[in-house]
């Protein structure tokens, strides 16, 4: 194999298949990513045996075609440090050699036959949607779910369609986030639970302010998604197994009615509980929201360090009353919007919280007690 190609575009489409490989794995040839070059194109294939993905990238100068195995890892960081606009790569058996400007690299591979068979998808359900607004919907909601490896049958999201919008769901136990788009068109009810590290190799995929469209497969264990142009990919598909998991019954946690909402300015709002939280306990990370008819204060107060206190002037409708957050919680789906105003709806101190982060995203928000 030899081909001759842009040095961004090759880095920019590796690094995302690379992203597919596995750190650790007893099956080391999954550390690898698939090259072949043919007519016009390379082609990429990565794996860790639960999901693979496919990139082609076009305009290519194909001077042999061939086939060779690149370890992920080291291939990419030097395609990143590498600055000359093009690059050649040729193999010659289970080498291949980077050439660019006055550098060459011999990365060992090995043998492609070894390489797994790239995961096939069943037929299903399909759907499609602007890969922008996919993208957003997973930064709005992502960031929900749990990490913990006790907490497997929430770690990952809830892809859903019901009522003729999309739905993506986030849950690790103590805040739920939910993102939804409304489709122009109708579209079969499917549900799937995705890995959160699918996903997020697929949220790398789908550049800023993409207007391509991502297609959507839902089949009975599988979850897949494709679309032309992601970068400087020409093609892009991610195959991955869905978890085999029950996810909560995320419409029964929303709260349906609150007692006190108020509106807040969301910058000032994200700026009085940064520096409220300074002095929020290590042990126990909690900021008490107070609502009066006309104010909101924040405080926090951590024993042998000291307390904070802020007051902020708001409109507030019903009793008002009093609420503990964990600050973090709160300040991550703020981030998470650009909303200029966010609302917030309570009831108690033992009730979950809610807060309308924009039209079409809502977070869920179990209080705690400083008891």
């Amino acid at each position: 194999m030899k081909i001759l190609c842009d040095r961004q575009q090759l880095s920019e489409v590796f690094g995302i298949a690379a992203g597919i490989t596995p750190l650790k794995t007893p099956k080391p040839i999954a550390k690898n990513v698939l090259l072949q070059a043919e007519g016009e194109s390379l082609i990429l294939q990565a794996t860790d045996f639960e999901m693979s993905a496919r990139l082609r990238l076009d305009s290519v100068k194909v001077k042999e075609p061939g086939t060779i195995l690149v370890p992920a890892k080291e291939t990419a960081a030097l395609l990143r440090e590498i600055s000359d606009p093009t690059v050649t790569l040729e193999s010659e058996e289970l080498r291949c050699t980077l050439r660019s400007g006055g550098g060459s690299f011999v990365l060992l591979g090995d043998d492609p036959a070894l390489f797994p068979q790239e995961i096939t998808l069943e037929e299903g359900k399909r759907i499609r949607i602007s890969g922008d607004r996919f993208g957003e919907m997973l930064r709005k909601t992502a960031f929900a779910a749990a990490r913990e490896d006790s907490r497997y049958a929430i770690n990952g999201l809830l892809i859903q369609t019901k009522d003729n919008s999309l739905r993506i769901v986030a849950t690790d136990g103590r805040r739920l986030a939910l993102c939804y788009e409304n489709m122009d068109t109708d579209i079969p009810e499917a549900e799937m639970i995705v890995s959160l590290r699918a996903l997020h190799a697929l949220a790398r995929a789908i550049p800023e302010g993409s207007k391509q469209e991502l297609e959507i497969v839902f089949t009975e264990n599988q979850a897949g998604f494709s679309f032309e142009k992601a970068g400087a990919a020409a093609n892009f598909t991610l195959v991955t197994q869905q978890l085999d998991s029950r996810f909560p019954d995320y419409e029964g946690v929303i709260p349906k009615v609150a007692d006190t909402t108020v509106d807040i300015s969301k910058s000032l709002l994200e700026s009085n509980l940064r520096r409220v939280s300074v002095l929020s306990s290590g042990e126990l990370r909690l900021v008490r929201f107070k609502l009066s008819s006309s104010s909101l204060e924040l405080s926090a107060e951590s024993s042998g360090i000291g307390r904070a206190d802020v007051v902020m002037d708001v409109d507030v409708k019903g009793p008002g009353g009093s609420i503990g957050f964990n600050p973090d919680y709160v300040l991550e789906a703020l981030k998470a919007t650009d909303q200029g105003t966010v609302r917030l709806d309570m009831t108690d101190e033992e009730t979950p919280a809610k807060f309308t982060l924009g039209e079409s995203f809502t977070y869920v928000l179990m209080p705690i007690s400083s008891a």
